[in-house]
């Protein structure tokens, strides 16, 4: 059954102390949809749902042994980085260690790309680097926008380079404080909606509007 968002915030509170909370329950939600025992075969046919982690273990196994590699748990980490995270079959399904590993992917990332670019932008290709290890498929595959989405941000277009620069081994004290200030941003306020269609100016107006915002949706990246 999958964890309640109230739940989830509590285990990032207690097992991700450096990452924001709301952050964490975003990128879980993403992930896993808070199911703790979720398995993702990565080019292979789905599993049925686990109900336990042994279960889940066993079949992660299986699949690993016939060369797929498998992402685990709340926070969806990949087989093939258990052993540099110091997970194993027993401790990876564990909801707080699991979402400990989250955590330090993620900063991680962060630190390795937060040099020369503003925090809001280095967050958001951590978050690319999360789901792709790329610096950028994350935000073409549309994974960041899912991510900012469920923190509950109107998320802004963002440009971004693929310089890197070398990852501070140190885990960034600023983490914490601007995933918070991502999660306060205010939502860009809706449109009015539009004028009745006797008023023939102001519907014009606002269908030229309508038509330029659509045509500056498209060029964005």
């Amino acid at each position: 059954m999958a964890y309640s968002a109230a739940t989830l915030l509590a285990l990032a509170s207690q097992c991700a102390p450096s990452v924001a909370p709301e952050t964490v329950l975003a990128i879980i939600q993403t992930e896993s949809s808070g199911e703790p025992f979720a398995l993702n075969v990565n080019g292979g046919r789905q599993p049925a749902r686990q109900s336990n982690a042994g279960d889940a273990a066993a079949t992660a196994r299986r699949f690993v042994a016939s060369g797929y590699s498998v992402d685990l748990g709340l926070g969806q980490i990949n087989s093939r980085n258990m052993r540099w995270l110091g997970l194993t079959w027993e401790t990876v399904f564990d909801p707080c260690t699991n979402v400990a590993a989250l955590a330090r992917v993620l900063t991680t990332n962060y630190n390795a790309v937060s040099a020369g670019r503003d925090p809001q932008t280095a967050l958001r290709v951590a978050l690319s680097m999360y789901n792709t290890g790329s610096q950028t498929r994350g935000f073409r595959n549309g994974y960041v926008a899912k991510v900012v989405g469920n923190a509950g941000i109107a998320d802004r277009r963002v440009s971004y380079t693929t310089t890197a620069s070398q990852p501070i081994e140190e885990t960034s004290g600023e983490l914490q404080t601007i995933i918070v200030v991502e999660n306060a941003a205010q939502q860009v306020p809706p449109r009015p909606a539009p004028p009745p269609r006797w008023n023939l100016f102001e519907r014009a107006a606002y269908e030229r509007e309508t038509k330029t915002l659509a045509e500056n949706e498209r060029g964005s990246i």
